[in-house]
């Protein structure tokens, strides 16, 4: 399955979801995470990310509400340690927070009659719209015993989310960025006016000071190579070649290997990095579709 149209639907088995319920679910999340949760509403949904007092991320993720119920959609082999992490102050709120990825299936779907930003819900399903200028699709969620005889979309889907220039954390990579190094300031993941939560302070230091160096960057292949997040890349500096970023992602589409990685903020488009695992596969930057000073 290497091709998406229109009628494309698949699973997402890559993806989990926490899920935080009790009477103080808005109010302990909101201290915990990048986003506003309090205007999130019902019928929206935005990425958001949960990093430790140094504001490195624990875990980037989509954020929506299902019912009464906070949905924090991430790579599921991030799940244990965000998990842990994100219970840690919850013994003092009306919290329960769980892994939730057994309860739901995740489908990534081709068409989508909503904009950007957008939750359709059903009595079935909801369905998050991803689709922009360039691209529609959507993510839908439905209980677990629904859609099971789906094929695996999971390379197609994280190669779609590159394009866009959504990158992911997962267990290789957690706990090593800040949220400006992936770009969430770009994709509206960050609210610099909402007040406090963990890591706040670097967050918005990081911002206001200029202090940040590294940015995420799409980079592209020219045929099918296996990619595994936190390999590393290698820049050609004269006759040597040195460290220059690492790799947070990797999808596959229309026989293309396309990789998120975090590089220096003023790497040019169509500098060329090699696998430092493989050096004879060479990935060329592509121009985001947005400006990381946004």
């Amino acid at each position: 399955m290497t091709q998406f149209t229109p009628q494309w639907q698949a699973l997402l088995p890559h993806l989990g979801i926490i899920k935080i319920t009790g009477a103080d679910t808005v109010k302990y999340v909101q201290g915990q995470v990048t986003c506003n949760v309090e205007t999130l509403g019902s019928d929206r949904w935005t990425f958001g990310a949960h990093c430790d007092f140094k504001g490195k991320m624990w875990s980037f993720f989509q954020a929506c509400f299902w019912d009464e119920a906070l949905l924090l959609i991430c790579p599921k082999d991030v799940i244990p340690s965000a998990l842990s992490e994100l219970k840690k102050y919850g013994v003092f709120s009306q919290v329960e927070i769980t892994d939730a990825s057994s309860e739901f299936s995740l489908i990534g779907c081709g068409t989508d009659a909503a904009t950007y930003g957008q939750l359709m819900r059903t009595a079935e399903h909801i369905q998050l719209s991803m689709s922009t200028a360039n691209l529609t699709r959507s993510i839908m969620i439905t209980l677990s015993s629904t859609n099971t005889d789906l094929a695996d979309g999971s390379a197609i889907w994280q190669a779609l989310d590159i394009q866009s220039g959504i990158g992911a954390i997962t267990a290789q990579t957690s706990n090593e960025y800040v949220p400006q190094m992936i770009n969430l300031q770009a994709l509206n993941a960050i609210d610099f006016k909402k007040g406090c939560y963990m890591g706040q302070e670097v967050v918005a230091r990081t911002k206001y000071l200029g202090k940040n160096k590294r940015a995420g960057y799409i980079l592209r292949h020219t045929g099918l190579v296996d990619v595994t997040a936190g390999e590393l890349l290698e820049i050609q500096v004269g006759d040597n070649w040195r460290r220059g970023g690492q790799i947070l992602s990797s999808g596959q589409c229309d026989n293309q290997t396309y990789i998120f990685a975090v590089l220096p903020n003023d790497t040019e488009v169509g500098t060329s990095l090699r696998l430092k695992s493989q050096p004879d596969i060479l990935f060329q930057t592509q121009p985001l579709p947005y400006s990381i000073e946004a």
